[in-house]
This record gives structure tokens, sequence and C-alpha cells, in this order.
């Protein structure tokens, strides 16, 4: 066989068990992210993004996206910036899900694969785009459930509890219902399921566990209503948190004595993996921000419309993702200008 040949066939296999590795600038960053595509592309696919743990890399989630793709998935596998560790002697990989303080704008690292993606590949159902995370992954996953609900369709995080700042006030002005799975082992030594459990607690009265977790988003979305199932295994059990005029659900899958891992095969009887494929299925991006233009909820689109995004920008509110008509992530008059085309 020639050299060259040779040389081929190698980079062929490695791009394909592992996918083609893409490189963007981010906010002045040069990142990467590997994509693996399905078979059939003649009609519209859902995208996945699957964010990795903590000292991990997007390499090690090759078996999830080879799986996913074969589910009909795109899989994407973005990797996050590298930091120095808190003892100063080395680097590790963190996705930035808790301090704005760092580096990395990670929420923007994602949007902008989202347009990389959409841009790039037309096959791919803008309405069906949704993010999986374990450990520090699943942190960053409810980060983006808070910061990037314009694009993103639905969340699971596997191992990974949710971070608040200002006392849950980035996450409340969501302007849509926001489909969560959380996956976690009751005795999870790093990310702690119950409070005062022994998980590292680094981020004080900031950090939740899963019992605060749902407890939040009960009180978001006035949850009324809990579904107890025992899901193929005694240790595994299924709880369904729904309200009857709430589009979408809380889904949480409680492993008795898991720990600090990525669910699946018989010991636990069911897969992290295609648990949230099943989850994400449910739920497309347009139920939720169908009659978005109808800012005062009056069943009429005109000029009062626009006011209330007038006056949300004069009075210098918060931002507020049903008011981001053009999905730049900010409030400004680029939103008031689109909405004006979409009502006229």
């Amino acid at each position: 066989m020639r050299p060259y040949l040779h040389v081929l066939i190698i980079t062929l296999i490695v791009t394909i068990s592992f996918g083609q590795e893409v490189e963007i600038v981010s906010n002045g960053e040069d990142r990467s992210f590997r994509i693996n595509l399905p078979d059939d592309t003649e009609n519209s696919v859902p995208l996945m993004f699957i964010l990795h743990g903590l000292g991990e890399t997007s390499a090690f989630w090759y078996g999830p996206a080879s799986y996913i793709t074969n589910q009909g998935f795109v899989a994407v596998r973005p990797e996050s910036g590298t930091f120095l560790n808190n003892s100063g002697t080395g680097y590790v990989k963190l996705w930035n899900a808790i301090l704005d303080s760092t580096r990395y704008d990670d929420v923007q690292f994602i949007s902008d694969i989202i347009d990389h993606m959409l841009s790039n590949y037309d096959f791919i159902d803008h309405d069906r785009v949704y993010v999986l995370g374990y450990s520090n992954g699943g942190y960053m996953a409810y980060r983006l459930a808070c910061d990037l609900s314009s694009k993103i369709t639905a969340f699971s995080s596997v191992a990974g509890n949710m971070f608040l700042d200002d006392d849950g006030f980035d996450c409340i002005n969501q302007g849509r219902n926001i489909p969560i799975l959380h996956i976690h082992g009751t005795e999870d030594p790093i990310n702690s399921y119950y409070p005062g459990g022994n998980g590292v607690d680094i981020l004080d009265d900031q950090y939740l566990t899963i019992v605060e977790s749902i407890e939040f988003w009960s009180d978001y979305h006035e949850y009324d209503v809990v579904e107890i199932d025992t899901i193929l295994s005694e240790v595994s059990i299924r709880y369904t948190y729904s309200n009857d005029n709430v589009l979408s659900n809380f889904e949480h899958i409680k492993v008795i004595g898991g720990g600090h891992v990525y669910f699946y095969g018989d010991n636990y009887g069911f897969s992290s993996t295609q648990e949230s494929i099943d989850y994400f299925l449910q739920y497309n991006l347009s139920d939720f921000i169908i009659n978005q233009e109808d800012t005062n909820d009056d069943g009429l689109y005109n000029v009062e419309d626009i006011n209330v995004v007038v006056d949300h920008l004069f009075e210098g509110l918060q931002y507020n993702a049903s008011y981001d008509f053009n999905l730049d992530l900010n409030n400004s008059i680029i939103d008031v200008l689109t909405l004006c085309d979409l009502i006229f």
C-alpha cells in the first residue's frame, strides 16, 4: 500500500470515529468542537450538544456521540476552556458554568456554535436543539437553561447541579417554559444530592442540590403534580413534576446509592443517553415561543406590543429572553426594529 493511501485511510478512520473537528473564533478566543453526522440527512434532523465533565475532553465522549448519531441526531461535542487549578500547579478543562469573571464566555461559545451549525448544515432543525451535560457539563447545561433558552429547546444534566447568581434573578425572566431532565445518584461524593450532603461544597449558598433544584423549577413553573415510577431497576426511580397548564415537565431520575457517574447498563436499568433522547423528542422550541410577538398577552399583534419592549429598554431592566427577537442575547433597539418587521 502506498504511504499516502495509508495516511488517508487512518485519517478517515479517525474522522469517522472521533468526528470532524471544527475551529471558530468566539468572543476573541480560538475555540473548537467536534461534529458527528447521522447517515440520513435527507430530512431535517435534531442537534444534541454533549458537554464533557471537569478535566475531560470532547474526545472522551465519542461513544455517546456515536450512539446519538445512530438515533438520527447531529452530535456536537464542544471543547471547554483550560484554567489554572486551585493549587496553581497545573491546568484543568472546565466549563464556565459558574463564574463570569473567567476568561471564556461559554454561553456565547455555544450560541456561536448553534449559528455555525444552522448556517452550514441546512438539514438541521433549529426547532430541535438540545443540550446534555455530565458533571461540570451538567452545570453548564443548567447555565444555558438560564441564559440561552431562546436557542435551545430542552436540557439534561447528569450528576451536575445548578448554580444560581443573585438568588436566581438571573434565571427567572425566560419568557417560556424550560424542559429539564436531571439524573443523579444519592451517594454522589462530588455534587451532593441532599442539602448538607457529602458533596464538594465550593459554591456556598449559590450551589443547589438536586432537591433544591426541583424546588426552584417547581416554583418557576408552578408544578402541582408529581408522578413516581420505578424504571427497570429497583434502584432507579423516575419523578415527573408537571402542571396541566404548563407545556414542559421537570423530570428527575433518582439512582439510590449511585455515585458520581454517567449512568447506563444493567446495574441501573437505564441509559442516561437514551433517557435524554426520549425526553428531548417531546419538545420543539416553537411550542414555547410561538406567540412571542404578543408581548402584552392581549391576543393581538400591534404597536402596543412594541411599546412594551421600548418601555423595557428605557427603564433599563434586566435582560428578558422574550424580547430578544434577533437572538443576540441582548435587549436593544435592534429587537424593537425586528419586532416591527415581524408585526408589520
